[in-house]
């Protein structure tokens, strides 16, 4: 039944109750983009209150009414009746406008329409929690999220004064929430009145009311944990606004806690026979040491041995070939995860130390920015050096193989990463820019011959990747170095001793270079015994000569897809586009990336991922490259003082 009231207030305009079920949406409804979240909101809301605006419509044929405003009132009333809490012939209060009029009506409503002031959505909710209603009634009551009522009340806490400036515009809602980190009306105001109006920035706030208690994010903080924190009696303040802000409030408990678990951890690296143990726990730099370590050996694989290493190996293979079309699956995450652990555990029980290396030689602590200790063995200070070398001199002289000595320098201890096919491929594109690099370079050749040389007359050790004999190694080069390579070849064939002799010492040192060059090779799989000594020997090469190998390398297509997905998701989740973002934001998109087929993800990588370089093929910064300015000491002292 329609029941028809005359309103008042304009002769054309009729007040109706119709039933819903004879409503439908006008197309001059403006309102498009109504979420399912919204509508139970303002369901909710309804339920408690009732309709309490009229929905505009006009008379279309068979007798049923179209809505011009309202459609959000229209789909919450139907979700009430579908849920059985309005009855099926609900009539709903519309108001009739004239047809000519209703695409105008419709945006005038949806344009007009102001949010509540955050204010004053805070004064209300304030009311009814004093009249004694629950967070959870209010939320009920108006259709919002318990947390939503929460951070309104929250919005309690500041001063009257701050209240009014937001009133003013003098601060944003997220500053508003910043001041909120403390309930001290006095520190609020003090703070308020030092900072230049308008205020916008809320970290600024925030870091100010932070009062010298450690964020959560500090590494102390996250090598602790908040939960050993909050259970050796710490307290903990959050930020209701920001679920990732949180501070320490006991400093000393945070110290204590931090230094018992670093002394637990050198109390064990202790009983392996090291030196000395120390823990550097405010950085994550090791200093005080010389750039050479000794390594551990690694002994013969016994036959079963090898065996359990393919075994594993193999389990993480299939895992990862099943990851690709189920990669949501938890399950399978957890298996790898243990594959790997067990992998990593049985390849650490076949290295073994020199016992007469330890004596000289101890362990550092660090703790890198995620809080996570990092442990470094074979550290050597740099008063032990004459030690060291004479038992490694010693040691080579009983077992004479080189293969088996102690590493020093350029230690690699984590994966690439990669496949070893797919190192394999980078280290070459490596080789070859570094050989057309170091065929320019005669100072850098002769010192490396030199440095050869020596190696092999004071410690009997070749140049890991350098075939200094010399042979040439084949390879397919940069087109400009085997061109020059050719040309010197041709033109010095029937050069003899007295004839080279006479050249002048800049083309004696341009020919070295151009020969030294064609002896390298620092090709390697990334996982045999000698890649790490290999690619140190490629990195300090190219550190040497400034070597930018994105001038010869570039991330294909091809090399995407032979990546690992969980690679090419990492290196994606790195680029600036994705940093920036919310760690809200991101989840949902590298959750899209991991559901991808692994070309498809591979034309999301190469069309994203610009300027990049896999670890394997960075050139670090040379010794002394970077200096520290006035200027940036003061600013480093400055970041201490505050």
């Amino acid at each position: 039944m329609t029941t028809e009231i005359l309103d008042t207030t304009r002769e054309t305009q009729r007040a109706y109750f119709v039933p819903v079920s004879k409503l439908v949406v006008h197309d001059d409804n403006v309102r498009r983009t109504d979420k399912r979240a919204d509508i139970e909101a303002l369901a909710a809301s309804i339920a408690a209150h009732g309709l309490l605006q009229n929905l505009s419509v006009v008379r279309i044929e068979d007798g049923r009414y179209a809505v011009v405003a309202g459609a959000r009132r229209l789909a919450a009333l139907r979700f009430l009746i579908k849920q059985g809490r309005l009855a099926r012939d609900f009539a709903a209060a519309c108001t009739i406008v004239e047809p000519a009029l209703s695409a105008e009506a419709s945006l005038a409503e949806n344009v007009q329409r102001v949010a509540m002031n955050a204010m004053d959505e805070m004064e209300a909710f304030s009311r009814l929690a004093d009249e004694g209603m629950s967070v959870e009634v209010i939320a009920e009551r108006f259709g919002a999220q318990v947390r939503h009522v929460e951070q309104r009340l929250a919005l309690g806490r500041l001063s009257p004064k701050i209240r009014a400036a937001y009133r003013k515009r003098e601060l944003t809602l997220d500053v508003a929430r910043a001041f909120c980190l403390t309930d001290d009306h006095g520190a609020q105001e003090r703070l308020f009145k030092q900072v230049p109006k308008p205020i916008s920035h809320a970290p600024s706030i925030r870091n100010a009311l932070s009062g010298g208690r450690a964020p959560a994010t500090d590494r102390l903080a996250r090598f602790v944990g908040l939960n050993a924190y909050e259970a050796a009696g710490g307290r903990v303040v959050r930020d209701l606004f920001e679920d990732e802000v949180a501070f320490l409030e006991d400093g000393e408990l945070l110290q204590r806690l931090a230094a018992e678990r670093i002394e637990g951890m050198r109390e064990s690296l202790a009983s392996e026979g090291w030196s000395w143990v120390e823990a550097q726990l405010h950085h994550g730099q090791i200093e005080g040491c010389a750039s050479e370590r000794v390594r551990p050996r690694t002994r013969p694989l016994t036959q079963d041995e090898s065996q359990a290493v393919a075994d594993l190996e193999a389990e993480i293979e299939s895992l990862d070939n099943e990851l690709e079309t189920d990669a949501d699956n938890e399950a399978l995450w957890t298996a790898r995860d243990a594959a790997e652990a067990r992998l990593d555990a049985l390849q650490a029980s076949f290295q073994t130390w020199d016992q007469a290396e330890l004596a000289h030689a101890g362990a550092v602590i660090t703790i890198d920015r995620n809080g996570d200790p990092i442990i470094a063995r074979g550290l050597i200070k740099r008063a032990d050096l004459k030690a060291i070398r004479k038992v490694q001199r010693a040691t080579t002289a009983v077992e004479g193989d080189a293969e088996n000595e102690p590493r020093a320098d350029g230690e690699r201890e984590k994966s690439t990463g990669l496949p070893r096919s797919l190192v394999e491929r980078l280290t070459s594109a490596r080789t070859r820019a570094l050989r057309a690099e170091l065929s320019a370079n005669p100072q850098v050749a002769l010192a490396l011959n030199v440095m050869t040389l020596i190696r092999r007359s004071a410690a009997r050790t070749d140049m890991p990747g350098l075939a200094i004999t010399v042979a040439p190694v084949g390879f397919e080069d940069d087109d400009r170095f085997e061109r020059e390579r050719a040309d010197a070849s041709t033109a010095h064939a029937d050069a003899d001793l007295a004839r080279l002799a006479s050249e002048p010492p800049e083309k004696l040192l341009q020919l070295l270079a151009l020969f030294i060059a064609e002896a390298l090779d620092v090709t390697h799989d990334g996982g045999s015994p000698s890649a790490e000594r290999t690619q140190a020997t490629a990195d300090d090469l190219a550190s040497v000569l400034d070597l930018d190998m994105s001038r010869y390398w570039e991330a294909s297509a091809e090399f995407w897809e032979k990546a690992p997905k969980a690679y090419t998701i990492e290196a994606i989740s790195a680029t600036p586009a994705m940093a920036k973002l919310s760690e809200k934001a991101r989840k949902p998109k590298l959750a899209a990336l991991t559901k991808m087929k692994r070309a498809d993800l591979a034309r999301v990588a190469q069309r994203q991922i610009k300027d990049w370089l896999p670890d394997v093929l960075i050139t670090p910064p040379r010794s002394g490259a970077f200096t520290v300015t006035p200027s940036g000491q003061a600013a480093v002292a400055h970041t201490d003082a505050a």
